[in-house]
């Protein structure tokens, strides 16, 4: 019941209860009034504990789910930059693997032109560009199996 600026609040214990019990015991006890001067002092210092308790989990669940929402969020982030400069590498290495093969080619053909100009083997060698084709290929699949 409303007077003013105060309320009334009344509520039952049911005796045959263990915890009701138990209220009722520690409330028509001594023990009430050295520490908190009457039961109504006592009850109210209860009631606010609890709902300051319930007050602080809500706030710390609150926290966990932001920093939750800011933990996912850094991890998408990062699983794209790390996706991204993965993609990176692997075209870079499979431009060097290009340019390694034909340098490579380059210089089997230009050592097959000095050997046919030389005049060191009776019959001249030729360079398929197929075989050269092969060779690049091989040394890119080479390579694309080393980065995966």
């Amino acid at each position: 019941m409303a007077r003013g600026d105060s309320v009334t609040i009344s509520f039952r214990l049911n005796l045959n209860r263990e915890e009701d019990m138990e209220i009722w015991s520690f409330l028509t006890g001594d023990a009430i009034e050295p520490c908190f001067g009457d039961k109504s002092k006592f009850i109210k210092s209860a009631l606010i504990r609890v709902v300051q308790g319930i007050k602080q989990d809500d706030s710390e669940k609150r926290l966990v789910c932001e920093l939750n929402a800011q933990r996912e969020a850094i991890q998408n982030a990062m699983s794209g930059e790390a996706d991204r400069i993965i993609n990176a590498v692997k075209l870079i290495v499979e431009e060097q693997v290009k340019g390694l093969a034909v340098m490579q080619t380059d210089n089997l053909i230009s050592h097959e032109i000095s050997q046919t100009t030389l005049g060191e083997s009776g019959e001249t060698s030729k360079v398929s560009e197929e075989s050269l084709e092969i060779l690049d290929d091989d040394i890119a699949d080479y390579a694309m199996s080393f980065l995966t």
